[in-house]
This record gives structure tokens, sequence and C-alpha cells, in this order.
């Protein structure tokens, strides 16, 4: 069967700014190493501590202690690479494209703030796994490419949304997200099906796997989130070339 052609260019995102060069994830260091790799994008991690920083960071806490209860000067005691957004966006900025993931509610307002004073709309996104917070960032700025993560745990909860959502896409068109963005494994199991009917666009995330990743590239699905950035580029590249 001869190859399909490929009309879409997928996007390669680093996960956490991770690459096959060994770094903290979400650190300054991990952002220029994907700028120097040339990577299309770098998703970073955001919450806010108890003196109103906004942070990169994925846990909600740090040596046990809640992020949200403790000031930033605790925190870079505690790991002096922590940084904060604006730290990442100076790194950042006129080098790499940035898409940053929102990890609670109600901070929304600063996030957007922050990003604007570095970045234009066509040079970052915005997503969460927590509808309301997609939500408000678009009646904040209708303006700002926001996505819907799904598949958050392996729950029953989760397993029913997953479900629901392929049947009737509800919540991301409640959201007025952008793009919907799932689990790779979601994709693989056919529970994509409706969104790609839709036309909308999908993100694939984490995807580690290089034969996954190439069925994904194949399939044209809108972008990929990995941990190893650099060997998903050079996979494209060889489906492109193959087309």
């Amino acid at each position: 069967m001869a190859n399909a052609v490929i009309t879409m260019k997928t996007k390669i995102i680093s996960h956490r700014g991770l690459t096959t060069i060994s770094c903290m994830e979400n650190s300054i260091a991990a952002i220029n190493n994907a700028a120097d790799l040339k990577i299309d994008m770098v998703e970073v991690d955001v919450r806010r501590t108890r003196d109103s920083q906004i942070i990169c960071f994925h846990d909600p806490d740090i040596d046990g202690m809640l992020i949200r209860d403790l000031d930033y000067s605790d925190i870079i005691k505690l790991n002096s690479q922590i940084p904060t957004l604006e730290q990442i966006l100076w790194s950042a900025k006129d080098k790499i494209g940035v898409e940053i993931e929102i990890k609670e509610q109600d901070y929304e307002y600063e996030v957007i703030s922050i990003v604007l004073d570095y970045f234009a709309y066509d040079d970052f996104v915005m997503k969460s796994f927590n509808p309301e917070v997609v939500k408000k960032i678009k009646v904040l700025n209708s303006n700002i490419t926001t996505g819907l993560l799904l598949g958050s745990a392996y729950t029953l909860e989760q397993l029913f949304l997953i479900i629901n959502e392929s049947l009737t896409c509800s919540l991301f068109k409640e959201t007025k997200a952008d793009f919907i963005s799932p689990f790779y494994k979601i994709i693989e199991a056919g529970w994509c099906y409706k969104f790609s009917k839709d036309q909308v666009p999908i993100q694939a995330w984490t995807v580690n796997d290089e034969d996954s990743i190439r069925n994904l590239i194949n399939q044209q699905v809108h972008s990929i989130v990995t941990d190893i950035p650099e060997v998903a580029i050079g996979i494209r590249e060889i489906v492109l070339n193959e087309s």
C-alpha cells in the first residue's frame, strides 16, 4: 500500500522541557535545551505560591508541603532550580513557543497577564485538565488558544468521562477550547473518532514510544507532547520524506 500523503506537519512539544539531555523538568536549563535543539514548543506546568508567585512546577507539593502553603522564598530554599513563570518566559522569548498547563483554578488572570508581557498570541497556548480553568481563560481573553486535557488518571470516573466525551464532545464544546489533548492511549483505542470527524485539532500526550509517535504523525494529529522531542522530530522528518 502506498504511503498516505501528509498534508499537515505535526507539531512536536517538549514535555516539561524534557529532552534526551538529562535535566530537571520545568527548569530554565530544560527550556534552553529544548530551544537549542530547535523543538517546536516547550510545555511547562504552573502553580501559585502563598505569596502569589506563579512558578513552574508539576506536583502540588514539595517535600510533603503544598506549594500553595509556601512562599517562593521557602521553595527556592528547598530547590533553587524551581523558576517563576516570568523567568521561564524571559528565557524562552524569541527562541521557542510555550505551552502553559495551569494546574489549579483562580489564578488564570495572573498567568495571562504575565504571558502577554512576553509573548504574542501566536507563540503560546494554555491548557488544563480542569474545564473551569479553560472556560475562564476564554472568558478573560478569547484570543488565547486553549486546550482541554483528557485522561488524568486510571479511574472509573475518568473512564466514564472519556467515554462520554468521545461520544458527545460536551465538555470540549462547553469550554470553547480550540483543541483536545487526550492521553495518547485514548487516541490509539479509537475514542477520538468524533473529534477527528468534526476536524477538532488533537494533541497527544505524553508519547515516548517511537512506533506510537510514527503512527500518530501518520494519523496527522495536530501535536505530540513527548519526553524525547528531538527523536520525535527525526521520526517526523522520515515520515514526511516517505509521504
